[in-house]
């Protein structure tokens, strides 16, 4: 039976809390200064129960951000992952799963009196016990238009790396995707301060050109888990994929591209700017790939199952 969010728990330091009472103060450090660490994971059903996919590598990205934030978590590896699983376990449904970690306690410096940091882990359907529960429709397309930002550069190594997944380096994209809606377009494309791609604000992207994948280097974007899995698909299914700096140019001339995130796997782009790839559905190669994705998730290919963290 599936729960809604007003029976949901939320794992908090330990406890598992209700949905409504996983609060902290509004002066609280993290939420002033914008300094949480989070990661973001899925849940597949598959025929062996529900399981998450690639929670190790979503746990060790969490305590990277810590450490890149210089966050002071203190709980390890093993004990995150299974309060991860014991809260899918206690929230039956789900299909998502999020950790946050922050500094709780109300502060008035940027250095905090109190350094301690809580962890809060909630595992809920993003389409049932939120989406649903706001008056404005959430914008879903099976294809993506995307404008490239041209004002504003993806996350700086001098303020913050873009491999911190931190709450703070998400306020200049959010800013430019806005414009960007206002517009007609899904979504925005990051540029380097060197004005090659980088990324989308939540989303990794790949071009597809004479069969094989290209996507922008590990120095310039957030380490995205689904990234990672497809670049590691690619060679599972013999496509050649290759990690380099993207010029515009060279996006412009592609036969297809994606992005890859948690939330939707691999998404298909039919056009960035005025630039439409193909007839604008997706491409052979981001199909092939999304349905490889598919299939690793729902459990069904057996060379990929170490991936999945069964609950």
């Amino acid at each position: 039976m599936n729960s809604s969010a007003s029976d949901r728990v939320i794992w908090r330091n330990g406890e598992f809390v209700p949905w409504a009472d996983a609060t902290v103060h509004v002066l609280a450090q993290s939420l002033q200064r914008g300094t949480l660490a989070f990661d973001f994971m899925s849940v597949h059903e598959t025929a062996d129960g529900p399981a998450i996919f690639r929670l190790e590598a979503h746990i060790e990205r969490l305590l990277q951000s810590c450490r890149l934030e210089e966050l002071p978590i203190l709980y390890p590896a093993e004990a995150l992952m299974e309060a991860c699983a014991e809260t899918v376990r206690r929230n039956p449904g789900c299909k998502s799963v999020k950790i946050s970690a922050l500094i709780a306690s109300i502060e008035v410096e940027l250095i905090p009196q109190d350094p301690a940091v809580a962890v809060f882990i909630a595992a809920y359907d993003s389409a049932r016990d939120i989406m649903a529960k706001h008056q404005t429709p959430y914008p879903t397309r099976e294809t993506l238009a995307l404008k490239v930002e041209r004002e504003i550069s993806n996350r700086r190594h001098d303020i913050l790396p873009p491999q911190a997944k931190v709450a703070a380096n998400y306020t200049s994209p959010t800013i430019a995707k806005r414009k960007a809606r206002a517009e007609g377009f899904d979504d925005v494309l990051l540029l380097t301060e060197r004005g090659t791609v980088a990324e989308a604000p939540t989303s990794n992207i790949f071009v597809v050109r004479d069969g094989g994948l290209a996507t922008p280097p590990e120095n310039d974007v957030l380490l995205g888990i689904t990234r990672a899995s497809i670049i590691e698909i690619a060679g599972f299914l013999n496509l050649p994929c290759e990690e380099q700096e993207l010029e515009l140019t060279q996006l412009y001339a592609a036969n297809e591209a994606f992005l890859t995130n948690t939330s939707t796997g691999v998404w298909p782009i039919e056009r960035v700017d005025d630039v439409v790839f193909g007839d604008g559905a997706p491409g052979p190669v981001t199909k092939r790939l999304r349905a490889a994705l598919r299939k690793i998730s729902s459990g069904e290919e057996p060379t990929f199952r170490h991936w999945l963290h069964y609950v």
